[in-house]
């Protein structure tokens, strides 16, 4: 393993590799109304473009994830962000909606590499409360991609038109090749790396055979389900049934970029006071909570546009709250196949993405549909957050067979 350079630079890498994935979508969503248009195609058809983004990233994922334990973190950080430069070029010359579909699977693909690489890495270098803090501050930052992407996106179309998008995000991408090439080091240590080939993708079913880790992924899955049904309704709520422009609807994005910023916030700052259980507990609690009061007002105000703005910070506030938690605490359990874990909790992630996208495009639009169905799903993650809470109150201990396979010997790999 190499030197790592200065702390600071080092982050910003990981900061810059995890945000692909957000920053891209975010960029795009202000345009799904105007491509429906442009390609003369449906509204349904549009949406299955970020369906085939989130279907990209989670085999993605899956694929890298067991790669990168086997040869290291670099290649596949730099074979990732390659792919993104391609396919965002592929993406700004399509003339057709299956065309467009193509390479924004592709580009799924490879925003994957960059969020798994971020996280492992940092699991090869940190444990316990401070992988909490390591992987709060990359949330924090990444989070203002929300904020800042939308804005950029409608800029971009309302000037040059929404093909352009896709060239900035291909000298983004270059900008980012740059620093991967010259500056990132490798994390993984060689002794560590495994040798059997693929066969240990048969290791993925000994992850949950350990029941902590099955809760932590399902609490994971109900938060990021809730997240990206907002993501996929919001644009068509806030364009086309209150009739704001594309950049009118960028600025909605602060409110997502705030409001992550101050859950991971706050999960950093209260990693040692709460720790993982109390702090996924608060987050998935205040998710219910907020969602009742959100859709008592719109009953009692009807459906405004500013009180949906201020939902959208409070959930996502304590949405992040709840995932920062889980996600470093389920990191945490197999530090020895930090690759693999990685990989399945970005899988768990945008995989949810695609069942919420799904359940988006089945919904009417309307701002107290959109309530009801994120209430609905926190109060699934709120049941299993209080459950997990008591078991650790009354002392849970986790599967010591799963962390003895998972180890890396020839016998438990092959």
């Amino acid at each position: 393993m190499t030197p790592l350079p200065s702390s600071w630079l080092f982050i910003s890498i990981l900061c810059l590799l995890s945000c692909l994935g957000i920053f891209s979508i975010s960029l795009y969503l202000p345009s799904l109304p105007a491509i429906g248009k442009a390609l003369g195609t449906s509204e349904k058809a549009v949406q299955l473009t970020l369906f085939m983004f989130f279907l990209g990233s989670s085999l993605g994922h899956l694929l890298l994830g067991p790669f990168s334990d086997r040869v290291g973190r670099l290649i596949v950080a730099k074979g990732g962000i390659l792919l993104f430069i391609l396919a965002s070029f592929w993406c700004a010359h399509c003339q057709t909606i299956l065309q467009l579909q193509l390479g924004l699977f592709f580009l799924g693909i490879s925003v994957s590499a960059g969020s798994l690489i971020a996280r492992a890495m940092g699991r090869d270098l940190y444990e316990g409360s401070s992988l909490t803090r390591f992987s709060s501050t990359i949330m924090m930052i990444v989070s203002l991609s929300p904020g800042i992407a939308p804005m950029l996106g409608g800029f971009i179309e309302y000037h040059f038109g929404w093909e352009k998008k896709f060239y900035f995000l291909m000298v983004f991408g270059i900008a980012i090749a740059l620093m991967v090439w010259w500056r990132l080091p490798e994390t993984f240590e060689t002794s560590k790396k495994i040798t059997q080939g693929f066969t240990l993708f048969k290791n993925y079913g000994l992850f949950f055979h350990d029941s902590y880790y099955r809760t932590l992924c399902f609490i994971i899955a109900m938060q990021m389900s809730t997240i990206f049904c907002y993501v996929t309704l919001s644009p068509y709520i806030f364009i086309s049934f209150f009739g704001w422009s594309p950049q009118e609807y960028g600025y909605v994005g602060i409110a997502g970029a705030s409001g992550n910023l101050t859950g991971f916030g706050l999960a950093r700052f209260m990693a040692k006071r709460w720790g993982c259980h109390r702090g996924i507990l608060r987050g998935s609690l205040s998710c219910v909570l907020v969602s009742g009061i959100y859709v008592c007002l719109c009953f009692l105000l009807q459906e405004q546009p500013y009180l949906i703005i201020l939902y959208h910070f409070c959930f996502y506030s304590a949405s992040a709250l709840a995932v920062a938690n889980a996600s470093a605490a389920a990191l945490d359990i197999f530090p020895h196949r930090a690759g693999m874990s990685s990989a399945i909790i970005g899988t768990i992630q945008i995989g949810s993405g695609i069942v919420g996208s799904l359940l988006a495009s089945l919904l009417p639009i309307s701002p107290l549909g959109l309530g009801i169905v994120l209430g609905s799903l926190s109060f699934l993650s709120m049941g299993t957050s209080i459950f997990i809470t008591i078991k650790n109150w009354r002392g849970y201990h986790i599967n010591e067979e799963c962390q003895n396979s998972l180890k890396g010997s020839p016998s438990s790999s092959s």
